[in-house]
């Protein structure tokens, strides 16, 4: 006798559904040690990209969160939003043209949105020189007697726009570049001097943002540094800075005013 084709079909599939019932029992058992991996800590981030000097805000920077986070870019009024950000300390790198980059440290909660300004240095890097000038009549109250002298080119001037295209590490590295001018550095005390290859013998007088000093600090960043003027001696000095010292020359140094530098979160 043959057989049953029916009996064995219906054997197989028996054995099938054991299988199955075996599997999804085993499962079963198992399913009280299955833990769920912990849900990662995010939170948000949401900033303003501001003008360091004039406080403007500063539209189409980029923003990067971290080496894996988000990257988004500020809107017309400087504003920008970081989702999803992973909690804990995250580094943000700010770039855009005409500024230099900034790097801030920012601290993330767990779904919390932390608000802050960050402040870009303005460098005038790539951009039309009528946005550099634009800029300059722009703070004309504060720096305008040295906008007024150096259009006058009474001596020598460099401002900032210079400064940065030379890329001068330092102001003593601005000053070695001008005729007649001589640098010593006390590098055990971060202090220089200068000297005029006409009056060797004395020191020329030293004035920053107005206010008359004895030397100044090596280490000074110099995108700190609106301008410098440099008068060799006393053919070249503007009454404003004339006296019994003027004589052996003088160098005037105008800083940055950076009222929005604001510490970020």
């Amino acid at each position: 006798m043959l057989p049953s084709i029916q009996c064995c079909a219906r054997g197989g599939f028996v054995n099938l559904v054991l299988g199955r019932i075996r599997w999804v029992g085993l499962v079963a058992a198992l399913f009280p040690f299955i833990i769920p991996a912990p849900a990662t800590a995010q939170g948000a981030v949401r900033g303003k990209v501001v003008d360091s000097e004039v406080g403007t805000p500063i539209s189409g920077a980029t923003v990067q969160v971290g080496k894996d986070g988000p990257t988004v870019k500020t809107d017309s009024a400087g504003v920008f939003l970081a989702q999803k950000v992973t909690a804990g300390v995250q580094e943000l790198n700010i770039k855009v043209i005409g500024y230099e980059p900034g790097v801030f440290d920012v601290t993330i909660h767990n779904s919390v949105t932390v608000d802050g300004i960050f402040p870009l240095d303005f460098n005038g890097y790539q951009l039309p020189a009528v946005v550099v000038e634009a800029r300059a009549e722009a703070l004309v109250q504060r720096y305008g007697e040295f906008e007024h002298r150096r259009h006058l080119r009474l001596g020598t001037y460099l401002r900032w726009d210079e400064l940065h295209e030379q890329a001068y590490s330092s102001i003593g590295d601005a000053l070695r570049t001008v005729g007649g001018v001589r640098i010593r550095c006390d590098q055990a005390r971060y202090e220089c001097l200068a000297f005029m290859a006409r009056t060797p013998q004395c020191q020329p007088t030293w004035y920053v943002d107005g206010i008359e000093v004895h030397s100044f600090h090596e280490s000074t960043p110099i995108s700190d540094v609106y301008g410098i003027e440099i008068y060799r001696g006393p053919g070249e000095v503007p009454a404003e800075f004339g006296g019994s010292n003027a004589a052996c020359g003088v160098i005037a140094i105008w800083t940055k005013s950076k009222p929005y530098r604001i510490t970020a979160p």
